[in-house]
């Protein structure tokens, strides 16, 4: 099992730390099964009574040859139970309503940082702020002479702004009281997190196989899901090609994956054919528009 706390060049002893300087809406891989495409194509081989060749250079395990194209074609036919073999862990720092898609993964293993004995006072209660509120975006707007959008954008941000730090307060100062001694303050500290919002960050580990990595990812890639769930999809589909390029080199948005776009309704950024086939590179399509 490889393991790599790291963030930006940097590496951290722990997970508590590594927490600490991840910006909201980031997902990070933590550990991976080294040599799981190994195993995976031997597991496929096996299937098929097919010798499996790779090298090994004392650091690094290389699947190649019929390795590789057996995993293509276990991938492309769907036999998936050859890719249960191989799990990732990441280490997320997302809003609670980002969270929250993670509970529709098939098989998944979680463990969370327990809000019940986190403290605002320290810094680690973080909230989102959704891009269309930020700063620049409202600077440019007023040089634009956008002036109604401008004002209307500002006052949302300012009033998302102070919401999120009131509950802050709220959530500390009875979290924290000394009244608590004459309650019972661990049944205190259970509930008052519900004065929290949606956007306030929380902070887990995801285990999957790499099946549901897949599984999961080419769902909320699809341009119709929510922009901050598809990005941290996007975030970890980046990652774990990097680590399994024979088994992740294919994943991409539903429409590129499964033969068309399979939505009622189509998103209108990516062009299709009459057969709702998607003819346009996904390189090409805009995440922004």
């Amino acid at each position: 099992m490889a393991i790599r706390f790291e963030f930006n060049g940097v590496r951290y002893n722990n997970v508590v730390d590594l927490s600490k300087a991840l910006p909201p809406m980031t997902s990070v891989l933590i550990g991976w099964y080294d040599g799981a495409e190994i195993l995976c194509a031997n597991a496929a081989g096996l299937c098929y009574d097919t010798k499996i060749e790779y090298d090994f250079d004392g650091e690094n395990y290389f699947l190649h040859g019929r390795g590789v194209k057996i995993l293509k074609h276990c991938i492309e036919s769907k036999h998936n139970t050859v890719l249960e073999h191989g799990t990732a862990t990441f280490l997320k720092k997302v809003p609670i309503f980002v969270a929250r898609q993670d509970l529709r993964a098939r098989i998944a293993s979680f463990d969370e940082r327990s809000l019940r004995f986190c403290r605002a006072d320290d810094g680690s209660l973080e909230y989102y702020i959704p891009d269309y509120l930020s700063e620049k975006r409202i600077k440019q707007l007023y040089a634009r002479n956008e002036m109604d959008k401008a004002h209307f954008l500002e006052q949302m941000r300012n009033d998302w702004i102070s919401w999120h730090e009131k509950a802050k307060e709220m959530y500390s100062h009875y979290a924290d009281s000394e009244l608590l001694e004459m309650l019972d303050r661990e049944r205190v500290r259970e509930t008052v997190r519900a004065l929290l919002p949606l956007g306030i960050s929380t902070v887990y580990l995801d285990t999957r196989n790499l099946w549901s990595w897949i599984h999961h990812a080419e769902k909320r890639l699809c341009l119709r899901a929510q922009k901050e769930i598809r990005e941290i999809r996007q975030q970890e589909i980046n990652q774990l090609k990097e680590v399994f390029p024979s088994i992740f080199k294919y994943v991409d948005k539903p429409c590129f994956t499964r033969g068309g776009c399979q939505e009622a309704i189509p998103c209108g950024k990516i062009k299709l054919d009459s057969n709702k086939q998607a003819i346009t590179s996904s390189i090409e399509v805009n995440e922004n528009s």
